[in-house]
C-alpha cells in the first residue's frame, strides 16, 4: 500500500518538466540560472500577467546534489510524515537523467538540474537558455500559485487528502489545473519573449506516451510499464489543464483564475467542459449577492 500511494504521489505531485537529452558536458554557473531566471519572470508579468510577490532561490543542482539535498530534508521532518520520505527515497526516479527543473512547494525553492542542462544544451549557452526559459516559466507559476493562492499541495498535505479515496478526482482535477495553467502560462511567456515553448500535448498523445524502454528483462518490462504510466497520467494532467486554462484566460485573464481557486473543489466535468465551471461560478455569484442584499 505504501508502495502504491508513493507511485501515486509521484503521478500527481508537482511540478517538473521532462525532456529528451543529448549533447556533451559544459559548465554552467549560478549566475547563468539567475540571468535564466530574470527573463523568465519579466516575461511572465509581461505574457500572462503574472509577478511573484516573494522572490524564490532557484537551485542550480546536480541529480546528485538534488537526491541528497531531498534526503537530508526529508530526515528532519521525523516519523509522522513517512509518506515524504518515502517519495523522496524515490529521488532516483525523481530526479532522473531527463527532469531538468521542479518546483518544491516544502521548501519553497526551484531545483534546476545541471546534469540534464549540460547534456540538453550540447555545451552551448545560448540554447541552454532557450531550453531552461519555458522549464523555469513553468516552475515559477507554481511558486507563484503557492504563494498566492496556496493550491499547490506538498506531499504531506496530498497523504492527508488521500485518506478519503473517494477525493482521488478532485486531486486530479486540481492537480490537472495547477499544471495545465503552469504550462499556458509558460506558453505566453515565451510569446512574449520570442522562446519556443514546450511542446503541448493533445489528451490522445498523452494516453499513449511513452519514454522510459524496457532492457527486455521481466524486471525491465516491469519498470517500464509502471513507469511509462505514470508518466501517462502526469501528462494527461498536464494535456487536460491546458485546455482549461486557456479558457480561463480567454474569458478573464490572469485575474480570472482568482475565481477559479476560489471556487475549488474543480470537478473533473468541469475540467473537461469549462461551460460547466462557469455555470456553477455564476450560480454561486449569484447566491452570494442574494445573500448580501438580504442582510442589509
Amino acid at each position: 500500500m505504501k508502495t502504491t500511494m508513493t507511485i501515486l504521489l509521484l503521478t500527481l505531485g508537482l511540478a517538473y518538466a521532462m525532456v529528451p537529452v543529448s549533447g556533451d558536458d559544459s559548465l554552467f554557473d549560478a549566475g547563468f540560472v539567475e540571468g535564466c531566471t530574470r527573463d523568465a519572470l519579466q516575461a511572465l508579468e509581461q505574457g500572462a500577467d503574472i509577478v511573484l510577490p516573494e522572490p524564490v532561490p532557484v537551485l542550480l543542482l546536480t541529480a546528485e546534489e538534488a537526491k541528497l539535498r531531498r534526503r537530508a530534508y526529508a530526515a528532519t521532518l521525523g516519523d509522522e510524515v513517512g509518506l515524504t520520505a518515502a517519495m523522496d527515497s524515490m529521488a532516483d526516479l525523481m530526479f532522473s537523467g531527463n527532469m531538468l527543473g521542479r518546483y518544491l512547494p516544502d521548501e519553497k525553492v526551484v531545483y534546476v538540474i545541471e546534469d540534464v542542462l549540460l547534456k540538453f544544451s550540447g555545451g552551448d549557452t545560448e540554447r541552454a537558455a532557450e531550453k531552461l526559459f519555458p522549464v523555469l516559466a513553468h516552475e515559477l507559476v507554481h511558486a507563484y500559485d503557492h504563494q498566492v493562492y496556496d493550491c499547490v499541495p506538498a506531499p504531506d498535505d496530498l497523504e492527508t487528502m488521500m485518506t478519503d479515496p473517494s477525493v482521488l478526482p478532485e486531486i486530479q482535477a486540481q492537480m490537472s489545473l495547477v499544471e495545465g495553467r503552469a504550462t499556458y502560462a509558460s506558453e505566453l511567456a515565451c510569446l512574449s519573449a520570442g522562446v519556443k515553448p514546450l511542446r503541448a500535448f493533445t489528451v490522445e498523445e498523452a494516453m499513449s506516451y511513452e519514454m522510459l524502454p524496457s532492457d527486455g528483462s521481466l524486471a525491465g518490462d516491469l519498470a517500464s510499464g509502471v513507469g511509462n504510466s505514470v508518466l501517462r497520467l502526469k501528462m494527461v494532467q498536464y494535456a487536460q489543464g491546458r485546455t482549461f486554462a486557456k479558457r480561463v484566460h480567454d474569458f478573464g485573464g490572469e485575474k480570472f483564475f482568482g475565481q477559479v481557486f476560489d471556487s475549488l473543489p474543480l470537478g473533473m466535468d468541469e475540467l473537461e467542459d469549462f461551460s460547466l465551471f462557469l455555470i456553477r461560478w455564476a450560480e454561486e455569484q449569484e447566491e452570494a449577492l442574494e445573500a448580501v442584499e438580504a442582510e442589509s
